[in-house]
C-alpha cells in the first residue's frame, strides 16, 4: 500500500490519548508506536493514505503539533 510517512513527537504520558484519537479518522491512517520510550517524550509514525494528506495535514495544524515528513 502506498503510504506517506509522518512522525510527531508527543508526550510518553499522553500516547494513549493521540491513539484512539487519530486511528477515529477511518481509513485515513495508519498509527505505530515505534520503540515506546520511557522518557519523556515518544515519537508515533503516521502510515498517511496519500488521499487524505490534506485532512491529515489539517487536523494535525490544528491540534499543534509538529510532524516530520519521511
Amino acid at each position: 500500500m502506498n503510504t506517506l510517512d509522518y512522525f510527531i513527537k508527543v508526550p510518553t504520558v499522553d500516547v494513549h490519548l493521540y491513539a484512539p484519537f487519530f486511528e477515529a479518522f477511518e481509513g485515513m491512517l495508519s498509527l505505530r508506536t515505534p520503540n515506546p520510550s520511557k522518557t519523556e517524550f515518544t515519537t508515533l509514525h503516521f502510515m498517511v493514505s496519500p488521499d487524505f494528506r490534506i485532512e491529515f495535514e489539517g487536523v494535525v495544524e490544528r491540534a499543534g503539533l509538529i510532524t516530520s515528513q519521511a
